[in-house]
């Protein structure tokens, strides 16, 4: 849970236009919910196995703010399948934003996901935008 929230705010950050469209982030965003309170964007590996390594991490840790889809959601306005935006930022970019984060707004992923799993991620930022894997 903390992990989806912390590269959701990263990715949301790196991908705003302004600071306008963010709430800031807060450690209470990172909270455990309540074992009764369901998150419907965590994807249990068992109930989805057809969910690449990418997949399940973006639903794990980027869906809630970014959206499913990648083209945003409530907390990140910013879409990651027009092309203007996949061209505006190259993978190395993506991936150092996801590993560090864009404070206020989004948290760093480096202590919490792999240098794999971010590349992971990068892959299905990109497959967003209609670039196979």
């Amino acid at each position: 849970m903390q992990l989806r929230i912390v590269i959701t705010c990263l990715l949301m950050a790196a991908c705003s236009n302004g600071s306008d469209d963010l709430r800031e982030w807060t450690p209470a965003d990172h909270a455990h919910p309540p074992e009764t309170e369901i998150d419907p964007n965590r994807v249990p590996q068992k109930d989805a196995p057809d969910l690449s390594v990418g997949e399940l991490l973006w639903m794990r840790n980027c869906a809630r703010c970014h959206g499913a889809d990648g083209r945003g959601g409530r907390e990140a306005a910013i879409s990651f399948a027009t092309a203007e935006w996949q061209g505006s930022v190259d993978d190395a970019t993506v991936a150092r934003t996801i590993a560090a984060g864009k404070p206020p707004t989004m948290p760093a992923f480096a202590d919490l996901l792999t240098p794999e799993q971010i590349q992971e991620l990068v892959k299905q930022v990109r497959k967003f935008g209609g670039r196979p894997e």
